[in-house]
């Protein structure tokens, strides 16, 4: 999909929910200071946050993603797409705050969640590596650990993007067998695709 195509696309998911009074580009894309691989954010005003967010899992579904999740972690709602590439699809409802949620314990209801922001902070890891900013890795790693590796009982922080996915892998797994669940590859496999290019 072209730039010029994901963004009308992008723009007109959310834009015909009748309680969305605005949809624009916003972020690095928005000023020209993107990197290739920059998620694609999209700034969306509402007069009823509740009822948009109720919807955003339908109102995305013309964009195909691979996984969606609200972001648990910042300060402000965002509702994240991920589509094949990777791409990420991030709609940011700056007017309003949030408090981070707490950690998803495993389960039968919450492992495709757990999936779905593992590989998701993986991807986001991986692209920040391929422009130096190894730094964050240094940040994340651990923050990955607190909220996602340690709650599904995974001992150690992990030292690399590599060793976190070989922690996270057989453990999922391990899980998905005890909670007689299975959580979709598809997302994995694009982020692995994704990440082999870049050499992270």
């Amino acid at each position: 999909m072209s730039r010029h195509d994901l963004v009308e696309v992008a723009i007109a998911a959310v834009a015909r929910h009748p309680a969305v009074a605005s949809v624009q580009l916003a972020g690095s894309r928005s000023r020209g200071t993107h990197e290739p691989l920059s998620d694609w954010d999209f700034a969306v005003q509402t007069q009823d946050f509740a009822a948009v967010a109720q919807d955003m899992p339908a109102l995305a579904t013309s964009l195909d993603p691979l996984g969606e999740q609200w972001e648990p972690l910042g300060h402000f709602p965002v509702y994240q797409v991920l589509l094949r590439g990777p791409t990420k699809v991030e709609y940011l409802f700056l007017d309003r705050t949030q408090r981070a949620r707490p950690p998803l314990l495993p389960g039968a209801d919450t492992l495709p969640a757990i999936n779905t922001h593992f590989w998701d902070w993986i991807w986001w890891l991986a692209t920040k590596a391929s422009t130096g900013h190894h730094e964050l890795l240094a940040e994340h790693l651990p923050q990955l650990h607190a909220y996602l590796l340690g709650p599904m009982g995974i001992d150690a922080a992990p030292a690399s993007i590599r060793a976190a996915i070989d922690a996270f892998l057989p453990r999922r797994d391990e899980l998905e067998r005890r909670y007689d669940v299975s959580v979709p590859r598809e997302l994995e496999a694009e982020v692995l695709r994704g990440i082999s290019r870049l050499g992270a």
